[in-house]
C-alpha cells in the first residue's frame, strides 16, 4: 500500500515536474505600489557610468584600437552600428527589472526550460570572463611605469597587487555598488577629459586625419583584407560592453532600487549589514491608474540614463580611441617604428601613452600609464564583481541553502572563488606578455550568450511582461528588429571568427 501510495507520489512530483519545465512562470508576490520616480536623472544615475566604466577598460582601450592602427579607418562604421543595438539591449533587458524588481537572468528563468536558461548564462558569463585579462593588462603598464625590467616587482606581482586591490575596493564599501560606482565615475571623468583634450590636440595639428575617421563612420560595409576575424568578432562583441554586460546592468539597476526593484533589496560589503534578497519579484498594482504612469515615468527614466551615461559615452571615447590609434599609432606602424608583434604583446596597452605624450610631453607619457593602470583596474573591479554578483544573486533564488546563507555571505564566498582562480591563472604565467590575446579570448566567447540572449529578451517583454507595460504595436517592431538585427551581426561576427 505504501509502494503504491509512493509511486502515485512520485509520479505525480514528475508530472508537476514536467509541467513547471514547460510552462510559463507567470507567480509573483503580492502586487505593490510603483515607488515615486524622481523628478530628473539626477536620481538614477549610476547603473549607466558603472557599465561605461567597464566598457572602456574592455573593447575601447585594447581591442578597437589595435584593429584601427593595423587596418586605419575603414571599420569605423561597425562602432555605431553595434552601439546602438547594445543601447535597444540594454533598455530592454532592464525594462523587465524595473517592472517587476528581478534581474534579466532571473525574468529569464520563467520561460520554458528554466534552469536550462539560468545555467547557460552563468556557464558562459563565467567562461568569457573568467580569464583577468585586466588585471593583467593594468599590471603591464604599471610594470612599464615603475621601471620595466628594473621594477620592484615583475609582471606576476603586479598582477596579483592589481587583482587583490579590487577584492579590497569592493568588500570595503557598506554597500558593493557604491565603491563600484565611485571607482567608475572617477575613472570615467578623468579619461575622457584627457582623451578630448588629446583628441582636439591632434585634430588641430592633422585635419585630415579627422576628417577620415568620420568618412570611416560612413564606410558602411568595409572589411580588409587580411583582418584577424577573431579579432575583429571580439571588437564588435565588446564595443560598449557585450558579453553579460547589458544583463549586469539589471542587477545594477536593481541594486539602485529603480522602480519596483526597491523592494528587492541591495547586497552590502563586509563592513554593511547582511540582508535580505527577495526570491520573487513583485507585481506593480497596475489597478491604480497613477502606479502604471509612475511605472512608464520610470522606463522613460532609465532610456534616458541608458542613452546620456552609455549610449553617448561610450560612442565619444570609442571614437577618440580609434581616432588617436589611426592618427598617431598606425603611421608609426606603417614606418616601421612600431612592429606587428607589439599589438598583442605588453606594449599594446603602454604604446597608447603616445595620446597624451602629444600635448604634455615626456610627463603625458607617465601620465597616461597611470591612467590606464586605473581604468583597467577599475573594469577588472567591475568584472570581478559582476561575475560574484550574478553567481550569489542567481543561486540564492533558486537553491535554498544558499538562499539560508543570506546575500552577503553568498557573495563574499563567490568572490573568494573567483579571486582564487584569478590568482591562480595569474601566478602561472599564462598570457603574461600577451594580455590582448587574453582580453580578445574572453570577448569572443562572450558572444555565445549575446546572440542567445535575444531572443530571450524579445519573450521576457513581449510576452510575459504585463499586457499593460508592453509597447505599442510600431515600437515593439523597431525594438524587437533593433535586436534580431544585433543577433544577426553577432552571429556573423562569431562565425566568422572561428
Amino acid at each position: 500500500m505504501d509502494v503504491g501510495v509512493k509511486g502515485k507520489s512520485s509520479n505525480s512530483n514528475l508530472s508537476m515536474y514536467i509541467q513547471s519545465f514547460t510552462k510559463f512562470d507567470r507567480s509573483f508576490r503580492d502586487l505593490n505600489n510603483v515607488p515615486e520616480p524622481p523628478k530628473n536623472l539626477l536620481g538614477i544615475i549610476g547603473p549607466g557610468a558603472i557599465l561605461t566604466a567597464m566598457a572602456i577598460g574592455a573593447g575601447e582601450l585594447i581591442l578597437w584600437p589595435v584593429l584601427v592602427t593595423q587596418h586605419g579607418y575603414g571599420l569605423l562604421w561597425i562602432i555605431p552600428i553595434a552601439l546602438i543595438v547594445q543601447y535597444f539591449w540594454v533598455v530592454e533587458s532592464c525594462r523587465w527589472t524595473v517592472s517587476t524588481g528581478e534581474s534579466w537572468i532571473q525574468g529569464t528563468g520563467r520561460i520554458p526550460g528554466r534552469g536550462l536558461w539560468v545555467t547557460l548564462w552563468l556557464l558562459s558569463m563565467t567562461i568569457s570572463l573568467i580569464w583577468p585579462g585586466w588585471a593583467v593588462s593594468s599590471a603591464s603598464a604599471l610594470w612599464v611605469f615603475t621601471g620595466g625590467s628594473k621594477s620592484p616587482l615583475d609582471l606576476v606581482g603586479w598582477g596579483i597587487v592589481s587583482y587583490l586591490l579590487c577584492v579590497i575596493a569592493l568588500t570595503i564599501p557598506r554597500y558593493v555598488y557604491s565603491g563600484l560606482y565611485t571607482a567608475s565615475l572617477i575613472s570615467l571623468a578623468v579619461f575622457n577629459i584627457g582623451l578630448i583634450i588629446s583628441g582636439t590636440a591632434v585634430a588641430i595639428n592633422n585635419p585630415s586625419s579627422f576628417t577620415n575617421a568620420l568618412s570611416g563612420l560612413i564606410n558602411f560595409g568595409y572589411v580588409p583584407s587580411g583582418v584577424d576575424m577573431r579579432l575583429l568578432a571580439s571588437a564588435i562583441g565588446w564595443a560598449g560592453l557585450g558579453s553579460m554586460g547589458n544583463a549586469f546592468y539589471s542587477l545594477y539597476v536593481r541594486d539602485r532600487g529603480v522602480g519596483m526593484a526597491s523592494y528587492v533589496g541591495r547586497i552590502p560589503g563586509v563592513l554593511g549589514k547582511s540582508t535580505t534578497i527577495s526570491d520573487s519579484g513583485f507585481t506593480p498594482d497596475l489597478g491604480k491608474a497613477d502606479n502604471a504612469t509612475k511605472l512608464r515615468k520610470w522606463i522613460k527614466l532609465l532610456e534616458k540614463e541608458v542613452f546620456t551615461f552609455f549610449f553617448i559615452p561610450s560612442l565619444i571615447s570609442l571614437f577618440l580611441f580609434t581616432y588617436l590609434a589611426g592618427a598617431l599609432l598606425r603611421p608609426a606602424l606603417l614606418r616601421g617604428d612600431l612592429r606587428p608583434s607589439d599589438l598583442s604583446g605588453i606594449t599594446a596597452v603602454v604604446m597608447q601613452s603616445k595620446f597624451f605624450e602629444v600635448i604634455l610631453g615626456p610627463a603625458g607619457y607617465y601620465i597616461y600609464l597611470l591612467v590606464a593602470v586605473f581604468v583597467l583596474w577599475s573594469t577588472q573591479i567591475g568584472i570581478l564583481d559582476a561575475m560574484a554578483r550574478t553567481w550569489a544573486d542567481t543561486t540564492s533564488i533558486y537553491i535554498k541553502r544558499v538562499r539560508d546563507l543570506g546575500i552577503k555571505k553568498t557573495y563574499l564566498m563567490f568572490l573568494a572563488v573567483f579571486t582564487l582562480v584569478g590568482l591562480v591563472v595569474i601566478t602561472s604565467g599564462l598570457f603574461r606578455h600577451q594580455p590582448v590575446e587574453l582580453v580578445k579570448l574572453g570577448a569572443y566567447l562572450g558572444l555565445i550568450q549575446q546572440i542567445l540572449s535575444i531572443p530571450a529578451t524579445i519573450v521576457l517583454n513581449h510576452y510575459l511582461m504585463p499586457k499593460e507595460l508592453r509597447k505599442a504595436a510600431g515600437v515593439k517592431a523597431l525594438f524587437s528588429g533593433a535586436l534580431l538585427t544585433g543577433m544577426l551581426l553577432y552571429l556573423i561576427s562569431f562565425i566568422g571568427g572561428l
